[in-house]
């Protein structure tokens, strides 16, 4: 095989079979979920275009996607919509099928001459990709378009935190970091074997595959198209000053991109190259400042470390991969009092901290919430529950159902942090022990904790009365 347009290590084999002569090339998108700058589409159309075997795109909504609620199936089909024009555009087929990943993705395999596919760092998306390879009867390619650097060339184990993960990185970056070739479709497209669903009433295709139900995220609208927009709007308006005001959730000047970035409609080397490119004005080339190192600080080293975790940590997902000694520690500080705050309170946004149920009435209505304060909230449900083990089991299941980006290692980690992950000792306090504490006082010194109330009571539907405690 030659070389690609873009690090052939991106490029990972599922099985080893040959390709099948005279078939068209299958490309099984799943993680990223964008028809232009997307690495395994790329892949998929050189392949194609060498063998001169057409190219078809395959796309399979699996209701029994773990935690998949509602709220993620609205913003993942309207990015397919975005997905459906750009491919239309490009002479490639696509087709959308309901049903199970490993019925539905080795039965359409069948006819393919090659499968290419995303990667996926988290264990069920690893296994998934694991068990089509071995079921398809084709050579099978995993190419990575969700981290900038493959997680195997950073490290064979989980980095204890951004100190020993960040060298790694930068050592890499020069490779990896690089435009993506966007190649056209040379001769015939592929013929898929069968049609799928149509896209048309986004509501129905959600009812039909009987997931949970949850309102949509407001203000959000999945697809390549909004996250550009929004790509910009952050060049534009925040990078500059992203460095002093990125804790800043009164202003709100983070990217916001985080759930783009989760459902693959955005890569992040495109966001980190335009960041770049931007921030070298009218000379050309690539520059640096301190807004944007600060933002590729998080974008790259940051996220990098968490899809590390996502893939060698023991215990990802539970409460095993928190630190033994802070385990150690929370366990030796629990608080002898019980619930100081009930869990139900908690999710009716009835704390008597106001911040905090500003926070969680966030959460809740626009799926998302401010980087800062996802961990101060964190903290808080820390404090206020009976255990470390009961706190950490109620931020990852709201994580997982209310934010669109909390089915994702950056989520996961951000939980974990909570209770020590990534972090080092530091003075004892009751309930938290050595781990680092978070407190209403502190969160006053960083922003304006009345105006960000005040944003999100004014942020709300007009027949949705704000919480009375907020």
């Amino acid at each position: 095989m030659s070389l690609r347009s873009f690090p052939e290590r991106l490029i990972r084999p599922l099985n080893r079979h040959l390709a099948k002569p005279g078939r068209p090339v299958l490309y099984w998108m799943q993680r990223s979920q964008r028809g232009w700058n997307n690495p395994a589409l790329a892949l998929a159309l050189e392949l194609a275009n060498e063998r001169r075997s057409g190219l078809w795109v395959l796309c399979v909504l699996d209701g029994q996607y773990p935690e998949a609620n509602s709220r993620h199936f609205t913003f993942l089909l309207e990015g397919l919509l975005d997905v459906r024009a750009a491919l239309q555009e490009r002479g490639i087929p696509l087709v959308v099928r309901t049903g199970s990943f490993l019925t539905e993705v080795p039965a359409a395999a069948a006819g393919a001459g090659i499968l290419v596919c995303d990667e996926h760092p988290e264990p069920f998306g690893r296994a998934l990709r694991s068990a089509v390879g071995a079921r398809v009867d084709c050579a099978a390619l995993a190419v990575e378009g969700d981290a900038v650097l493959p997680p195997a060339l950073l490290a064979d184990h989980a980095h204890i935190g951004a100190r020993t993960i960040r060298p790694a990185v930068h050592r890499l970056l020069q490779e990896f970091l690089q435009p993506l070739a966007e190649p056209d479709l040379i001769g015939p497209a592929g013929s898929p074997p069968r049609e799928g669903v149509e896209l048309a009433d986004i509501g129905a295709l959600i009812r039909r595959l009987g997931v949970p139900e949850l309102a949509p995220a407001r203000q959000l609208h999945g697809g390549q198209t909004a996250a550009r927009s929004r790509l910009r709007f952050f060049i534009e308006n925040h990078m500059e000053g992203y460095a002093d005001n990125h804790h800043r959730a009164d202003l709100e000047v983070s990217s916001g991109l985080s759930a783009w970035l989760h459902f693959g409609h955005l890569g992040p080397t495109e966001v980190a190259l335009a960041c770049m490119r931007s921030a070298a004005g009218a000379g050309g080339g690539l520059s640096s400042g301190p807004g944007l190192d600060a933002f590729l600080e998080q974008l790259i080293v940051r996220r990098e470390l968490a899809i590390n975790a996502a893939c060698f940590l023991p215990g990802y997902g539970t409460p095993a991969m928190v630190p033994s000694w802070a385990q150690k520690t929370l366990d030796e500080h629990a608080s002898p009092w019980g619930d100081v705050v009930s869990e139900a309170m908690m999710e009716a946004c009835d704390t008597p901290d106001p911040v905090w149920n500003a926070a969680m009435t966030d959460m809740k209505v626009h799926g998302t919430m401010h980087n800062y304060l996802r961990m101060y909230w964190g903290k808080q449900v820390l404090l206020w529950s009976s255990g470390w083990r009961e706190a950490f089991a109620s931020l990852l299941r709201w994580n997982n159902r209310y934010f669109l980006d909390g089915r994702d290692p950056n989520g996961t980690i951000g939980v974990a942090w909570v209770f020590g992950l990534h972090d080092r000792p530091f003075g004892r306090r009751p309930v938290f022990g050595a781990v680092r504490s978070m407190t209403p006082k502190g969160l006053a010194r960083k922003f304006d904790t009345l105006a960000y109330i005040r944003k999100v009571e004014e942020s709300l539907p007009h027949d949705q009365a704000p919480p009375d405690r907020l």
